[in-house]
């Protein structure tokens, strides 16, 4: 074996070692998200459930409201999981087609403006069908009207748009580990082949 086989040996070895580094760089930024969003969900679940009490003007109905609320804010995090899941097997499905990190980022980018329209839709439905299970709790049309007002144009624009924050800025983490990777890359490819 000759120098250049050692070398394209030691090349393909970096890459190897470049593209498992980013794989585990994506699992770790998903799980901290993950992690981070449940917190904000919680917190949401509570707003949300204290606002309708509000709105409802009673407290007769509050475990079964609690119920709905409860309800809405799972389906809410399994829609927002899947999306997550399905941005993550994205991006490490592309990780393998260039090294350059400026392709990962605007790939990152891309992923996530996917997220956050279909994060959008699927809400909107998710929030109508609350509305609907709320009804029967509601005594007057004004109730009925605040509420659906509240839900549709306070409460889940701003519970869309924290949750949003919170996934842009574990994305720019994101593009800083994977800038961070690929300037280990580049000094492990000096080192190793002189390039």
């Amino acid at each position: 074996m000759n120098e250049e086989d050692i070398k394209k040996q030691l090349e393909v070895k970096n890459k190897e070692i470049y593209l498992n580094k980013l794989n585990i760089d994506l699992d770790n930024n998903l799980e901290v998200l993950v992690l981070t969003l449940e917190n904000l969900l919680k917190t949401q679940e509570e707003n949300l459930l204290k606002k309708t009490i509000e709105i409802v003007e009673s407290f007769k109905d509050e475990k079964e409201i609690k119920e709905k609320v409860e309800e809405f804010i799972k389906k809410y995090y399994q829609s927002l999981l899947e999306l997550l899941t399905k941005k993550k097997e994205e991006l490490k499905n592309s990780l393998n087609i260039k090294l350059e990190i400026s392709i990962y980022k605007e790939k990152i980018d891309s992923k996530t403006k996917d997220l956050e329209k279909e994060l959008i839709d699927n809400s909107k439905t998710m929030i109508n069908d609350l509305v609907l299970k709320l009804k029967s709790y509601l005594e007057t049309r004004f109730q009925e009207k605040r509420l659906k007002s509240y839900l549709n144009d306070i409460y889940l624009l701003n519970l869309n748009n924290k949750v949003m924050d919170t996934i842009k800025s574990r994305d720019i983490m994101l593009y800083n580990t994977f800038n961070e990777t690929y300037l280990k890359y580049l000094e492990l490819n000096k080192n190793t082949v002189g390039i």
